[in-house]
C-alpha cells in the first residue's frame, strides 16, 4: 500500500462512475423513509460555481450523504435559477444573448458541482428558463390572475434615460448624494409606471400563523413576522379647519391622541395639495420632489435626521377639539397605513425627534403604572400605563382607553378598528427581456385577458408556454418601455375570440421561477401537470432547507406565499413548503472582507480544487466552523486538511487482520462513531472533523488498526471526503471492477458498541483555598502527578488561579483535590 494521494486521478475516476450510474438517485415511493434536503438553486452569473456556493452546498451535501447511509431515501437536487438580472447582466457584459450564456454557465456550474463531488440526483435537474419549466410558472401566474391576486397598479420605479427602468439593486447613491445607476453611473429618477403586482398582503395572517407549523429558528420567524409588520390599531379622521376634507390617520396608540401636536402626511399622500396653503405650495413641491429621489429605506432609517415642511393648514382633533398643524414629512409612507400619522412627541421617539427639531408642543398623556415620574420633554415615554391629561379617559389603564376610544370613534363614525401590515403588494413585472413572458393579452377595448383558462388542460398544452422570442436586441429601452415591445411581430396576436390583441411585453422577476422550484424537483419531467399530486404527497414538505441569509424576507416569504395559495387551491398537500430552514454564513476573502474583484481577494474554487483536491476543500469548509457563521478564507486551513488526507494514505499501512489488531483503539474508535453520529444529526460538521483528527492521532500511536475499524472509519469519512473514501473502500474490499452497489456511499453507517465505552473515570471537585472552583474528570486510578497535569490545562482553574502560585496540592484519591495558593 505505497500509493500516494493523487487527487486528480482519484476524483476523475470516481465521479465518472457516480454520475454515469446516478448512485444518488432519489426513488419516488420508496419503502425507505424519505428525506428531502434542499439548498437554494444558484443563478448562473459566471463560468464556475464561486466560493460562496462551495460554502453553501458542502454541508447540505455531507448531511444528505450521511442520511443516505442511515437508510433514508434522500432527495438532494440541483437546478439553475437562470431567468433574471444576474444572467442578463452577465450576457450584456459578454456581448452574447442570455440564451447562449445560460447554456454555457449551466454546463459550467454542473461540471463544478460534480468536480466538488456533490451527491446530487441529476435526473431532477431543472432550469427556470427552460420553456418546459416556465410553461408551469406561467400557468401558476394565471392561477393568481384568475383569483384576483395578480393585478396591475401604478408604482414608482427607478428610471434613467440611458438604461431605462432599473431594479432597486441596480441603483446606488453617488458621491454628491444623488441617485445613479450601478452600471455606467448615469443619473436616475423616480417615475410612475403601471406594474403587475401579486397581492401577498392577502396572505399576511396565514404567513404569520403558518410559522407555528415550522421548525425555523426563532431569528427567522422573528424576521418574517417583523417584515410582515402586523399592527393592530385604529383609523381616525381629523377634519380640516377650512374646507370639507378630512385626513385619516392610522395609529396603534389611539390612547395617546390627547397628546397629538400635529398631523403628518406623506409626500405621496392622495390629494396632498388639498391640505397645502397657497403660500406654502412652492416649498412643499420642492420637498416632495426631493423625497421622491430617496428610497423607502433611506426615508425611514432610524438614524436619519428627520425632515419635513409645514403645509400651512390645520385639522381638528376629534377627541380634544384642539387645532393641529398639518406637516409633510418623508418618513411617512403611503405604503403603510393611510399615509398619514398623528404626531405624539411625548410618547413616540420619531415624533419626539421631529417635534424638537421644529418646535412643536410636547405633552404627556400617559404615565407609568408604577407612578414613576418621567420627563417627556427630554425623552418620550413609549410604554403603556395610566392615561392622564386625557379628559374623561384620564386615570384609566392604556389598554382600556384604547378599547373605549376605538369604540367611540366607530359609534360616532369618525374612526374604526383596523389591522395593518407593513407587507405591501409584491411588484411582479420587469421592463426587461430575460424573464418569463406574462401570459396575458390586451384587447382592443383595453381589457386584460388570460391567454388560456387554467382548468382547460387541452388548451393549456396548446397555448402555454408563451415562449420568449429570441432576439439579440434585448437591451433595456431608453424610454423605460420593455424590450419585447420592439418585437412587433411577436406582440401582435389575437384574443380568445380571434380579434386583434397585443401581448404583455413585460416579464416576470427573478423570483418567479424560484418560488416553486422545490415542487418541480419532485416531478421534473411531467409534461401533463406541474407535478403529480401523489408524488408531492410522498416528498413534501422539504425536510431541511439551506439558503442565503439575505433571502429570509424575500425568497423564503415569497415561496411560502405561493405554496399557501397552492394549498388553498388543492394543488399541494401541505400548508407549509419547508419544515426547517438554516441560513448560511459568508465566506470572506483572506483579508476578512467580502470577496470582490476590485479588492483582489476573490478565491477561485476551480484553482483550489485543481491544486488541493475537492476532498481537501470540502473538509476545510466543514472544519472552518458552524454553517451559519461567517469566516475568512485561509489557505493554511486547506493546506492542513490536505496534509490530513495525505496522512490517511500513510495510516492505511497500519491496517491488519492479525489477532489483536486494533485492540488499543477499540475505545477510541467506538467513541468516535458515537460522537460523529450525534454531531452529524446536529449538523456540527466542524466538530466531526476534529473527531476524525483525534482518531487519526490515536491510530498513529497504536501498533495497528483492525480491518473493521478501518472500514468503519472510511464510512464515517465518506460524506466528508467522498472521493478518497471511495478509493479506500474499494481498496480494503479488493473490488477490482465498478459495481454501484459496492460504492461506499450506499453502505450502512457504522454503529458503536456501548460495551467498549465503559468509562473508568470519576468526576471530582477542585478547591482553591477551601472554595470549590471547578470539577475535573480523571481516571479513577490516576496518581497525584496525573491530576496535577490535568489541573495545569483546565481553563476554569487557570482563570481562577489568575497567575497565583500553587503552594500545595492535596489529592484524596477519587474524592477531591485541594489547592493552597
Amino acid at each position: 500500500m505505497e500509493k500516494k494521494y493523487d487527487h486528480k486521478q482519484i476524483e476523475n475516476k470516481w465521479k465518472e462512475f457516480w454520475y454515469r450510474d446516478n448512485i444518488y438517485k432519489a426513488v419516488d415511493f420508496s419503502e425507505k423513509p424519505k428525506k428531502y434536503i434542499l439548498a437554494e438553486l444558484p443563478y448562473p452569473s459566471g463560468p464556475y460555481l464561486h466560493a460562496g456556493h462551495m460554502m453553501r452546498y458542502t454541508v447540505p451535501d455531507v448531511y444528505s450523504r450521511y442520511l443516505r447511509m442511515n437508510g433514508y431515501n434522500v432527495m438532494y437536487p440541483m437546478g439553475w435559477d437562470a431567468f433574471g438580472l444576474p444572467t442578463e447582466g452577465y450576457a450584456l457584459k459578454m456581448g452574447k444573448t442570455p440564451q447562449e450564456v445560460t447554456e454555457e454557465l449551466a454546463k459550467g456550474y454542473k461540471q463544478s458541482a460534480q468536480d466538488f463531488g456533490y451527491g446530487i440526483d441529476w435526473d431532477r435537474e431543472i432550469t427556470t428558463s427552460d420553456p418546459k419549466y416556465y410553461k408551469w410558472t406561467q400557468w401558476l401566474f394565471l392561477k393568481f390572475f384568475e383569483n384576483g391576486l395578480a393585478v396591475q397598479e401604478e408604482m414608482p420605479v427607478w428610471w434613467c434615460k440611458e438604461l431605462g427602468v432599473l431594479a432597486e439593486e441596480e441603483v446606488l447613491t453617488g458621491k454628491d448624494g444623488q441617485k445613479v445607476s450601478e452600471r455606467g453611473g448615469y443619473a436616475v429618477e423616480r417615475k410612475l409606471f403601471k406594474q403587475w403586482v401579486l397581492r401577498i398582503p392577502a396572505y399576511a395572517e396565514k404567513l404569520i400563523d403558518g410559522l407555528k407549523e415550522t421548525d425555523f429558528p426563532d431569528y427567522i420567524k422573528t424576521a418574517q413576522i417583523n417584515w410582515i409588520g402586523k399592527s393592530i390599531g385604529a383609523e381616525v379622521e381629523f377634519k380640516a379647519v377650512a374646507g370639507d376634507k378630512n385626513i385619516t390617520v392610522f395609529t396603534t396608540r389611539i390612547d395617546t391622541i390627547y397628546g397629538a401636536s400635529a398631523v403628518i402626511i406623506s409626500p405621496e399622500y392622495e390629494n396632498l395639495y388639498d391640505f397645502v396653503a397657497e403660500e406654502q405650495r412652492g416649498g412643499v413641491e420642492q420637498y416632495v420632489k426631493a423625497a421622491k429621489q430617496k428610497s423607502e429605506m433611506e426615508r425611514t432609517a432610524i438614524q436619519k435626521d428627520k425632515s419635513g415642511v409645514f403645509a400651512g393648514t390645520y385639522v381638528l382633533n376629534p377627541f380634544s377639539g384642539e387645532k393641529h398643524p398639518v406637516w409633510v414629512a418623508d418618513f411617512v409612507l403611503t405604503t403603510y397605513g393611510t399615509g398619514a400619522i398623528m404626531c405624539v412627541p411625548g410618547h413616540d421617539e420619531r415624533d419626539h425627534e421631529f417635534s424638537v427639531k421644529y418646535g412643536l408642543k410636547i405633552g404627556q398623556v400617559v404615565m407609568p403604572a408604577d407612578g414613576i415620574e418621567v420627563d417627556v420633554q427630554k425623552e418620550p415615554y413609549t410604554g403603556y400605563g395610566i392615561s392622564i391629561n386625557s379628559g374623561e379617559y384620564s386615570n384609566k389603564p392604556s389598554e382600556q382607553v384604547i378599547m373605549e376610544m376605538t369604540q367611540k370613534a366607530e359609534n360616532e363614525n369618525f374612526g374604526k378598528f383596523k389591522i395593518n401590515y407593513k407587507l405591501r403588494d409584491w411588484v411582479f413585472s420587469r421592463q426587461r427581456y430575460w424573464g418569463e413572458p406574462i401570459p396575458v393579452v390586451y384587447k382592443n377595448d383595453g381589457a386584460i385577458e388570460a391567454v388560456v383558462d387554467t382548468n382547460d388542460m387541452p388548451e393549456v398544452h396548446k397555448k402555454l408556454p408563451v415562449e420568449l422570442p429570441y432576439t439579440k436586441d434585448y437591451q433595456p429601452s431608453e424610454s423605460g418601455g420593455a424590450p419585447l415591445a420592439r418585437l412587433t411581430d411577436w406582440v401582435e396576436t389575437t384574443d380568445k375570440n380571434g380579434s386583434p390583441a397585443k401581448r404583455e411585453t413585460e416579464t416576470m422577476p427573478t423570483w418567479a421561477g424560484s418560488s416553486w422550484y422545490y415542487i418541480r424537483y419532485c416531478d421534473p419531467k411531467n409534461e401533463n401537470a406541474f407535478a403529480d399530486p401523489e408524488i408531492l404527497k410522498y416528498w413534501l414538505p422539504v425536510d431541511k432547507y439551506f439558503g442565503d441569509g439575505g433571502h429570509t424576507t424575500a425568497h423564503l416569504l415569497y415561496s411560502r406565499f405561493w405554496h399557501k395559495f397552492f394549498y388553498d387551491l388543492g394543488l399541494v398537500p401541505t400548508p407549509e413548503p419547508y419544515k426547517w430552514r438554516m441560513t448560511g454564513g459568508l465566506l470572506l476573502g483572506a483579508d476578512g472582507q467580502k470577496m470582490s474583484k476590485s479588492r483582489g481577494n476573490v478565491i477561485n474554487p476551480k484553482e483550489i480544487v485543481e491544486h488541493f483536491g475537492a476532498d481537501a476543500c470540502r473538509l476545510y469548509l466543514c472544519f472552518i466552523g458552524p454553517y451559519d457563521e461567517t469566516y475568512p478564507w485561509d489557505d493554511h486551513g486547506v493546506k492542513a486538511t490536505k496534509r490530513f488526507i495525505d496522512n490517511l494514505f500513510l495510516l492505511r499501512n497500519k491496517v491488519g487482520d492479525d489477532e489483536g489488531a486494533g485492540a488499543e483503539l477499540e475505545k477510541d474508535y467506538n467513541l468516535m462513531v458515537k460522537k460523529v453520529t450525534a454531531m452529524c444529526d446536529d449538523l456540527k460538521m466542524n466538530t466531526c472533523v476534529s473527531e476524525f483528527m483525534i482518531f487519526a492521532n490515536a491510530a498513529k500511536k497504536a501498533p495497528s488498526i483492525s480491518t473493521g475499524q478501518w472500514k468503519g472509519y472510511i464510512k464515517l469519512l465518506a460524506p466528508f471526503i467522498p472521493f478518497v473514501a471511495e478509493e479506500f473502500w474499494h481498496e480494503i474490499n479488493n473490488f477490482s471492477t465498478w459495481d454501484k452497489n459496492n460504492s461506499v456511499h450506499l453502505q450502512e453507517w457504522p454503529k458503536f458498541d456501548p460495551s467498549k465505552l465503559a468509562e473508568n473515570t470519576v468526576i471530582i471537585p477542585v478547591q482553591i483555598n477551601g472554595k470549590v472552583r471547578a470539577e475535573i474528570e480523571i481516571d479513577s486510578n490516576a496518581d497525584e502527578r496525573a491530576v496535577s497535569e490535568l489541573i495545569k490545562n483546565n481553563a476554569d482553574l487557570i482563570k481562577s488561579l489568575d497567575g497565583r502560585q500553587v503552594r500545595k496540592l492535596i489529592y484524596v484519591k477519587g474524592k477531591i483535590v485541594s489547592l493552597v495558593v
